[in-house]
């Protein structure tokens, strides 16, 4: 009897585990339009980084107004509308720049020390990116790599409304992607 009765128990247990499990595992991959709303600090922290690739930065004459990557000054940049970098790895290409590219690095103190892929100056010789014109913090970073998740990653060909929330609806930049 007590055996049958652990069997019991176990089998109980099990199964509760696999609910929970199931219900937490699709609880994750909800869509993104039944997860929460950016916060109005995550907004302007948002906005903050789009200004940041328009301006600062100036990611845009590279990679375009829209991420979509294409022929600019540095050759042909990466769509980061396809990247599968993650978060990390991407703030990691901005702060570093790519060895032997025109990705060109943000961190003034890049290949003073081993911090970027683990090399120094002397290690990459002429294979060393260029220095971007502007230097960026590392909470400029967050934010532009934060933007980029939020409105660019993954999400596609860009939209007229993509182009109205870069330019801004003062502009006939986005004319040309009007719906008819």
């Amino acid at each position: 009897m007590h055996r049958s009765g652990t069997r019991l128990s176990l089998a109980l247990t099990l199964q509760a585990a696999a609910w929970l499990f199931v219900t937490f595992a699709s609880a994750s991959i909800a869509p993104a339009s039944a997860q929460e709303k950016p916060s109005a600090e995550e907004l302007r922290t948002i906005e903050f980084g789009k200004e940041i690739f328009k301006n600062k930065a100036q990611c845009q004459y590279c990679h375009k107004w829209d991420g979509g990557g294409d022929q600019g000054y540095g050759g042909n940049a990466l769509s980061l509308r396809k990247t599968q970098l993650t978060p990390e790895q991407l703030a990691e290409v901005i702060r570093c720049g790519r060895p032997t590219t025109g990705m060109p690095y943000h961190d003034e103190h890049a290949y003073t020390d081993k911090r970027c892929y683990d090399y120094t100056r002397a290690d990459l010789g002429k294979d060393m990116p260029p220095r971007a014109v502007e230097s960026l913090q590392k909470r400029e970073v967050d934010a532009v790599v934060k933007y980029l998740f939020a409105r660019v990653v993954g999400h596609g060909p860009a939209t007229y409304d993509d182009c109205v929330d870069f330019w801004g609806k003062e502009t006939k930049q986005c004319d040309p992607m009007k719906p008819k």
